[in-house]
């Protein structure tokens, strides 16, 4: 069997928050050469329900702990975009009761791991990020 090597970024976003069900995200990559000229722009996504569908419980097809992976082909650096939003809002407006929740973003070049962070989503806002992420971090 013959094996194939990972080319390019590699990035994936995962939760373990019971009400991740509860958005849907987006990410969007512009990748770079050297010289800083675009060659590529990528998406990926997950898309749960329309939003303001204020539904009760997780739609058929979302599977707690979903993972969204973006991948591109070789390039020098690439542009990131992260949209977590929500379609369903807390069950509650008691501030203790939504307490914002964690969200990892894992990055790869070529199978080696650039970054792994965590970030805090508001349960009522969800998220919009952006980062420049750098092949050579993955040295």
């Amino acid at each position: 069997m013959a094996t194939t090597t990972k080319k390019g970024f590699t990035v994936k976003v995962t939760s373990d928050y019971a009400g991740w069900w509860r958005y849907n995200v987006a990410l969007m990559a512009g990748c770079f050469d050297a010289e800083d000229r675009q060659t590529e722009f990528v998406t990926a996504g997950s898309h749960a329900a329309d939003v303001g569908a204020e539904l009760k419980e997780p739609p058929a097809g979302i599977a707690p702990g979903r993972k969204i992976t973006l991948t591109t082909a070789p390039c020098d650096h690439l542009l990131l975009y992260l949209y977590i939003i929500p379609h369903t809002l807390p069950p509650t407006n008691e501030i203790d009761e939504t307490q914002p929740f964690d969200v990892e973003l894992t990055i790869a070049y070529e199978g080696r791991r650039v970054s792994k962070t965590t970030r805090r989503i508001n349960q009522w806002s969800g998220a919009s990020v952006e980062m420049r992420v750098e092949k050579e971090d993955a040295r």
